[in-house]
């Protein structure tokens, strides 16, 4: 008797695509067992492709957490939801995510549109019943979990297996992104900032690492808050620079953390302004 042939391995491109607050940074935190996305109550946190890589046994799956698709007409989010759609063309896999708690609006059709294969995945299922999909037929699969509770994540792991094509891996078995340690550290930092001055935060804040030196097994980094008004900034500093430097203490923990070595860091906060609409410096940032 013939032996059976093991099945052939997969692999392929998993492009994460929903609305802002879908839960995509949070799903593929989930996936991939590390907090390598930041995820913040404020929508549109994802500003970039955030690439992460999980390699499980006969398979690997390489994620894109995308940028929010929404109707915003200002440049910036018409360049990060070209960004979103411009992952989805390159990936072998297009996971619609939707959040339970939401409305089937305009973003979800715009990514119904796209070509297959799709599976639809309603997030947040722990928080409340899904809504109805409009022609669910349109995608390969309907999905539920919610990333928080662990529920549906196995067959979730499963689904997106199935759907992948064979092939060799794309990376090395314990690759987990390409995103520089820069762009981590500046992400975390701007993490904190979200969480700590929630709305009183202008969402346009962001951070840049000017100066990062490795000596000695610890690190000395040189951080800039960038806001666009002069008038913002006294929101980051706070009274008597008070926000400040709790921003700064907790972003050194996490530093410490993601890194593994001691951090000394020295934030500041300067005014860029309009850097939102420049898409030169919004890439200079990293954030495109």
């Amino acid at each position: 008797m013939k032996e059976a042939e093991p099945p052939a391995h997969r692999c392929g491109v998993v492009a994460l695509l929903g609305r802002p607050n879908a839960g995509k940074s949070t799903l593929l935190n989930a996936l991939i067992g590390e907090r390598l996305a930041i995820t913040s109550a404020r929508a549109q946190t994802t500003r970039g492709r955030v690439l992460g890589v999980l390699t499980e046994p006969g398979a690997q799956l390489v994620f894109y957490d995308t940028p929010g698709v929404h109707r915003g007409e200002a440049r910036f989010n018409r360049a990060m939801t070209d960004t979103a759609l411009e992952a989805a063309r390159n990936a072998d896999l297009r996971v619609v995510l939707f959040d339970a708690t939401a409305r089937w609006d305009t973003p979800e059709e715009k990514l119904a549109e796209l070509p297959h294969p799709r599976l639809l995945l309603r997030t947040q299922c722990d928080k409340a019943a899904p809504g109805p999909v409009p022609h669910p037929e349109r995608f390969d699969a309907v999905l539920e979990v919610s990333a928080v509770t662990g529920a549906g994540m196995d067959a979730l792991r499963l689904a997106l297996v199935e759907h992948l094509p064979a092939g060799p891996p794309l990376y090395p078995e314990d690759y987990l992104t390409d995103a520089p340690l820069r762009f981590l550290a500046a992400e975390r930092i701007r993490e904190v900032a979200f969480e700590m001055l929630r709305d009183e935060l202008p969402y346009s804040l962001a951070v840049e690492i000017e100066r990062w030196d490795e000596t000695g097994g610890e690190l000395r980094l040189r951080a800039t808050l960038l806001v666009e008004r002069d008038s913002q900034k006294g929101i980051v500093i706070g009274a008597g620079g008070r926000m400040l430097k709790a921003l700064g203490s907790e972003a050194r923990v996490r530093l410490h953390k993601l890194l593994d070595v001691p951090v000394h860091l020295n934030l500041w906060v300067k005014t860029d302004k309009n850097w939102s609409k420049k898409l030169r410096r919004v890439r200079q940032l990293g954030y495109l």
